[in-house]
């Protein structure tokens, strides 16, 4: 049942531009052990309790998104600034329990700088287009892959590539021709990244880290704007502590 409960509050955060499911996973304490699980999957070596925890966490995942993207369309829709906001004040959360984690030194400085300059160049990334297939499974292997890195939000992602609005529209009217190739390429994205996450973390845990920092700091700048409401920031940011206390 826990992992079920895990599953749902990562797909909540998957569907909400501003948290990543991988941030849920780490605050819980369990990240190390569902990146593995993925990569083991990969490779088609996985033990049956690795499987039945990616069953079950991925069950709970599905089930909130569907529920919600109806939801979370309304609220964008209506409310585009205070949602916006309340976003924003998730990822400065997710922030500061990232910054714990770092030990800081001259190569994880460098690392941050490095995820900083990544996500400037993301963001230079043309506006995604919803007639052609191969833009849809770029924009999911981007979307996928930061689904399940601490820090970034692959919605998030999507906000950025300029595609985000498209997608929870897809979701919430069951377009299936959009889904699939965005569906394909997320799922690549994910299997992708948690083989080299698994390997970066093993060996590289600090310096990985700072990088994520860099880059989920730079993107802060590209959701929060000058309109922002500073209310529902600190609203989003206190919601993080409470989530980390709940999981």
């Amino acid at each position: 049942m826990r992992d079920f409960v895990l599953g749902l509050i990562m797909g909540i955060a998957n569907i909400l531009p501003g948290i990543s499911g991988g941030t849920i996973a780490f605050v819980s304490g369990r990240y190390s052990e569902i990146i593995k699980a993925l990569a083991s999957l990969l490779k088609i070596r996985i033990s049956r309790e690795e499987l039945w925890l990616l069953i079950k966490i991925g069950v709970g995942a599905l089930v909130s998104i569907v529920a919600l993207s109806k939801f979370i369309d309304e609220l964008y829709q209506n409310f585009p600034v205070k949602t916006s906001s309340f976003f924003a004040g998730l990822i400065a959360g997710g922030l500061f329990f990232l910054w714990k984690r770092i030990e800081f030194s001259f190569k994880a400085s460098l690392m941050m700088a490095a995820g900083a300059l990544s996500m400037m160049g993301i963001s230079f990334l043309p506006k995604g287009d919803f007639s052609g297939g191969i833009w849809l499974l770029i924009g999911g292997f981007i979307a996928g892959g930061a689904m399940i890195l601490p820090g970034i939000s692959g919605s998030s992602m999507l906000v950025i590539l300029g595609i985000y609005d498209d997608a929870v529209g897809a979701v919430a009217k069951m377009n299936f021709k959009i889904l699939t190739f965005l569906g394909i390429g997320a799922l690549l994205g994910i299997f992708i990244i948690s083989t080299l996450m698994k390997r970066l973390v093993e060996r590289w845990e600090n310096e990985t880290i700072s990088f994520l920092y860099g880059l989920t700091l730079t993107g802060l700048f590209y959701v929060v704007s000058t309109s922002s409401s500073i209310t529902f920031l600190i609203l989003g940011f206190l919601s993080m502590f409470a989530l980390e206390k709940v999981i």
